[in-house]
């Protein structure tokens, strides 16, 4: 694959960003539960299951290439906070509340890898950094992917310019992932497999399964990344490439609520 011309970092954006917006668009009528019953909802969950890994990799990539990583934290923080409350208002059908005000988007969850890369490469102390990583697991545990993602950054940024090591990280972490997902519902006890090859008789599981193998796909986008070393020569992302994730996140999560709210 590294003979080919591969994919671009905006092609990689591009398709995460489609991929997101599907992924969330079947929450206008459905909850949370109901799109691992329904026929196409579930399928439009499967397809946002490529989005996160990918700009998980792309903050992994960012944070080597930016020129000043303060102003990459303070744009990852304000967008956290401008899509905090249209967030919680539609995955969790209310306003922020005592009950839901944890529920972190996904932003958030970038913002916390970020810094927990900062805290590894940018602190000198030994004690300081492990507080810092150890701060930032903690904020993590509230948001989107939680510590999930937040292994999925670390193995992007300790994997760096290594496509093998790449695929074989990432394809780890997410096996692991998608094993205790699917543990949780068969049970892990000496029938487990047994179990697991029964529950796929039934739509919901069999839906369930699909959506969590679905977690490997962005594993060939990824691997088809045209960029694995950083290049001084290389093209500096235009306002569209740079701004359009941060934009795009709050303003179809708020066109999204308002169309339920108003129409459904």
């Amino acid at each position: 694959m590294s003979n080919l011309k591969g994919l671009s970092t905006n092609a990689l954006k591009i398709i995460a960003i489609i991929c997101m917006a599907l992924d969330h668009a079947p929450f206008i009528a459905v909850d949370s539960k109901a799109v691992y019953y329904d026929f196409p909802w579930f399928l439009l969950h499967a397809v946002g299951r490529i989005t996160a890994p990918i700009f998980f990799y792309l903050l992994a990539v960012g944070y080597r290439r930016t020129r000043n990583a303060n102003r990459y934290t303070l744009r990852l923080l304000v967008f956290a906070l401008i899509s905090y409350v249209p967030y919680v208002w539609y995955f969790e059908d209310a306003p922020p509340d005592a009950s839901n005000f944890t529920h972190l988007n996904v932003i958030f969850t970038m913002l916390f890898g970020l810094l927990m890369l900062r805290s590894i490469h940018e602190i000198p102390s030994k004690p300081l950094k492990a507080v810092g990583v150890a701060l930032c697991l903690l904020g993590a545990f509230y948001a989107d992917y939680g510590l999930y993602g937040m292994a999925i950054i670390l193995v992007f940024d300790l994997c760096r310019g290594d496509r093998g090591r790449t695929i074989l990280g990432f394809g780890a972490v997410c096996m692991v992932y998608v094993y205790k997902n699917v543990m949780t519902i068969v049970g892990d006890g000496p029938d487990a497999l047994t179990a697991m090859f029964s529950a796929w008789q039934t739509p919901l599981y069999a839906h369930y399964f699909i959506v969590q193998l679905c977690q490997l796909i962005p594993l060939t986008l990824i691997a088809a990344h045209r960029l694995w070393q950083p290049d001084a020569n290389e093209e500096r992302p235009g306002f569209i490439a740079k701004w359009g994730f941060y934009i795009f996140y709050p303003a179809h999560i708020i066109i999204l609520l308002t169309i339920r709210n108003y129409y459904f």
